[in-house]
């Protein structure tokens, strides 16, 4: 999308990283409520699963937060 890249690249600084902090602050709370009700409600009551389902769910959530960090840094955001 042309049109959202060019907007997103004229935001001032400042600007960028009080958009980025607020993306980061909804998916960190939407990204955990999320993962909470899978594991209460599709999850087995199993240890083996329990320790499968964590370590992937603490380390998806990097890959939605390094694209916020990058729309942070200065420069061309999908550099």
């Amino acid at each position: 999308m042309p049109g959202k890249r060019a907007a997103i690249g004229e935001l001032t600084m400042h600007r960028r990283k009080i958009l980025g902090l607020v993306l980061f602050l909804v998916l960190v709370v939407v990204y955990s409520f999320a993962a909470m009700l899978v594991a209460v409600h599709l999850l087995p009551d199993n240890k083996w699963a329990e320790l499968a389902f964590y370590p992937v769910v603490g380390v998806v959530w990097i890959f939605p937060a390094m694209k916020i960090v990058r729309l942070m840094l200065p420069g061309d955001p999908e550099a």
